[in-house]
């Protein structure tokens, strides 16, 4: 408005005649108006006359177009000589038009220029009207109220929000959204779930996107509310037409087994396993039925004894693999033939698989998607415990120097494996030691448990690292069959021999002593190569030793240049350490007739 009001002026200074004289009409007063556009907004505009009396005409006028915003855009003011001041009203027209804020100008001319009478300052009035009737618009949601959509499968599908700017359009306006509502935060099936949504100026419709999340969750129907928040730009929100209502239709139907496990017994001839679709855990619908939903299945089992052997000790007696759910159906049944023969068996088990990458129709796989079906082993349902037989194929042999814990010793339970069993155990010397057993391996005694369904258990057993030099020992592990609980049997074998080797070298470390010992003795018609040993270590029993002497002559040191016939004994030769002796020496004779050259060798070496 600035750049108006200087445009006027400069008007005026071209278009006025200016008269210089001692009388001067201005505007008094009150020049800048901001008025509301109602119908009794009146703009009160003052013209007085200063300097000498007379009788003068002032005119009050519009400058520019007229926009049909006043009711009259031209006033004359006469002001008789006898009086200073008249006073000229402009009254606002309130019409219906959305407008934004407008400035109006009025400039004061002279109705007669005069010699004597002169315009003076101010000689412009400005008069702004606030926006009005909803120019800025009014914000509101041009959809039904309710919509119904479904959840896609396998993406995202966008729900179109259209909004309208009724009245006004003018400027930029925002409002912002906010999702509340549903059984579930509206995060998980709706995005986003607040934001902004702009209008352009000029623009009186937008269409924004919401997107439906594929969140594979199975739920009923579930209603949210689109609520328009608040609004900036200058609109307003009609509160009539705020809000939306978006109904996500029930889906995700679950597909699942009702139970994980089945233990059934042989005699059992057919086996019912039930599979449900749109069924939560409690039994309650949940999740779309009107569509019909297939799924195929798979039976897994092994080779083992522990598995169960298709056509052999079970039959399908389905005539395909795919389980099919028509429309409102929410139950099937998968039949399976238990075989009834009369070998005894250990129990057995096979597993159905529902395929998840074959499922159709708007459905999810739940868990269990998995049932495992053991058939009951037909005698000693309760297992028959025994030392596992691989422990009697070789030896058991525990090395005391590099074995801290052994673990190695199992029992097993054949049969059935049903409910929770106990059988004790003892430890004991299988020799005239008379030492505890707990000074070598612990403990001496203890309970083996078995949980219901496991078949295989071990006795840990920690064995004593000490220094001693020790023999090998022998020990009997026994499991004890009047201590059994929980309706398992003991069968043979129920005694286990083992040993824990010899160690911290009991029967000791047969070396060379020290290298002075090892000499040429000579005497009176007589010459001897003195060897020394030393036992280190333990000294159990008489140990023989085995060891060859072969001369090296002068020259290189070299193992292949040793020969004998210098000493008067052939080239192996032993000896004997008798028990806790430590030290033994051997004289080998020399033949006279040998010459020992000066710097030879003796190439002695024991095995």
């Amino acid at each position: 408005m600035p750049s108006a009001f200087l445009l006027v002026n400069l008007l005026s200074a071209l278009f006025i005649p200016f008269v210089f004289g001692e009388t001067e009409i201005r505007f008094a007063g009150q020049t800048e108006f901001v008025v509301n556009e109602t119908s009794t907004t009146v703009i009160r505009l003052v013209i007085e006359r200063i300097g000498d009396p007379a009788n003068v005409t002032a005119i009050v006028s519009l400058y520019g177009e007229d926009t049909g915003d006043f009711f009259d855009t031209y006033a004359a003011a006469f002001i008789p000589a006898g009086e200073t001041n008249r006073t000229v009203y402009i009254a606002v027209c309130d019409d219906d038009l959305p407008e934004p804020d407008e400035t109006f100008i009025f400039h004061l001319t002279l109705q007669k220029p005069s010699a004597n009478v002169r315009l003076g300052w101010p000689r412009t009035v400005t008069v702004t009207i606030l926006s009005n009737d909803n120019a800025f618009g009014i914000i509101s949601f041009n959809m039904p109220f309710s919509i119904t959509v479904s959840e896609p499968r396998g993406r995202n599908e966008s729900v179109p929000l259209t909004l309208i700017r009724e009245k006004g359009t003018y400027g930029m306006v925002t409002v912002t959204f906010e999702v509340e509502g549903g059984p579930n935060p509206p995060e998980e099936d709706l995005s986003p779930v607040k934001g902004n949504i702009t209008f352009p100026p000029g623009r009186a419709t937008v269409v924004y996107n919401l997107t439906v999340l594929d969140d594979e969750v199975p739920e009923n129907d579930e209603i949210f509310l689109i609520q328009l928040k608040s609004v900036e730009g200058g609109a307003e929100i009609n509160t009539s037409r705020s809000s939306v209502e978006i109904i996500i239709k029930k889906n995700d139907s679950p597909v699942r087994f009702i139970q994980s496990v089945y233990l059934v017994p042989e005699e059992d001839h057919i086996l019912i396993i039930p599979v449900v679709r749109g069924k939560d855990d409690s039994g309650n619908l949940i999740g779309s039925d009107e569509y019909e939903v297939s799924i195929s299945y798979v039976i897994v089992t092994g080779n083992s004894t522990a598995h169960a052997q298709q056509n052999l000790d079970f039959i399908d007696l389905q005539s395909n693999t795919t389980i099919v759910f028509p429309p409102f159906i929410y139950e099937s049944h998968l039949k399976f033939q238990i075989v009834d023969d009369t070998i005894p068996e250990i129990a057995e088990s096979f597993h159905v698989v529902l395929l998840k990458d074959t499922l159709k129709g708007d459905a999810v796989l739940l868990s269990p998607s998995v049932v495992q079906v053991t058939i009951k082993p037909n005698d000693k349902p309760y297992g028959v415990l025994s030392f596992n037989s691989a422990l009697f194929e070789r030896t058991v042999i525990i090395d005391e120097d590099t074995t801290s814990r052994f673990e190695n010793i199992t029992v097993v339970r054949n049969g059935g494996t049903h409910g929770n069993i106990s059988v004790n155990w003892v430890l004991t010397r299988n020799s005239s030691d008379p030492s505890p057993v707990t000074a070598d391996i612990s403990p001496s005694s203890g309970v083996l448990r078995f949980a219901q369904g496991q078949m295989v258990a071990s006795i840990p057993l920690t064995v004593v690292n000490d220094d001693i030099p020790e023999e090998a020992e022998a020990y009997l592990l026994q499991i004890l069959p009047h201590t059994i609980q929980g309706g398992a049997e003991v069968s043979e074998p129920a005694e286990l021999l083992f040993y824990i080797q010899d160690s911290d070298d009991v029967y000791g470390l047969i070396t060379f002593f020290p290298i002075e010992n090892q000499k040429i003795e000579s005497s009176p018609g007589e010459r001897y190569l003195s060897l020394s040993f030393t036992r280190l270590g333990g000294t159990k029993g008489d140990v023989r030793m085995f060891y060859s002497a072969l001369y090296i002559p002068a020259g290189v040191v070299d193992p292949l240049r040793a020969k004998d016939g210098v000493l008067n004994i052939s080239r192996r030769n032993s000896l004997i350490f008798p028990e806790q002796k430590t030290e033994v020496t051997s004289k080998l004779p020399i033949r006279n007739d040998a010459f020992l050259q000066n710097g030879a060798h003796f190439l002695v070496q024991v095995f």
